[in-house]
């Protein structure tokens, strides 16, 4: 029996007999070199984007019949996915991207900022002060809007009851 083979049975024998240390350790790792892989992961889409591209092209029926066979159960998880503070950001940088395309604004607010600011307004309205609640809820409004230049950033952004955000509307207040 050579090396390689020896010490291929030595890795796959520890890694079976301390997986969940490792899985453990690697989580851990993972966690505190987080930018170091957000950069990798952008960094490896570019580099592989046209990979992706030619996978896509090649794979085009297999893909389409996956989505078509899983229709429902892709429509529940994004329903369910939208409910979520990420999912909520992600769809109102979406609905705003048409507009962001057309102004050029700066479009970056993301759903940690979100809940920042409304910790940073005790979870009340930033312009009459009412408290959020269920059927109350907490509208992003615009500072500058969108309309006149504003951009869709956590500086430009308040907390505002829906009373007070159609009330306001399109206009800059001083």
């Amino acid at each position: 029996m050579g090396n390689k083979k020896r010490y291929s049975e030595y890795q796959r024998k520890y890694y079976q007999d301390h997986k969940e240390e490792l899985k453990e350790y690697s989580k851990k790792y993972r966690k505190e070199h987080k930018e170091n892989y957000k950069q990798y992961d952008k960094k490896y889409h570019i580099d592989h984007s046209e990979n992706r591209k030619q996978y896509r092209q090649e794979h085009k029926t297999e893909i389409t019949e996956y989505y078509l066979d899983n229709k429902e159960k892709l429509k529940e998880y994004m329903k369910q996915y939208r409910q979520t503070p990420e999912g909520k950001a992600t769809s109102q940088r979406g609905c705003t991207k048409r507009r962001s395309n057309e102004k050029e604004i700066v479009n970056t607010l993301t759903a940690k900022e979100w809940e920042n600011i409304l910790k940073k307004y005790k979870f009340k309205c930033a312009y009459c002060g009412c408290e959020f609640d269920l059927f109350n809820r907490p509208e992003k409004d615009h500072v500058i809007p969108i309309s006149k230049g504003g951009n869709n950033t956590k500086e430009n952004i308040v907390p505002a009851c829906r009373a007070c955000n159609a009330k306001k509307h399109d206009k800059i207040l001083k």
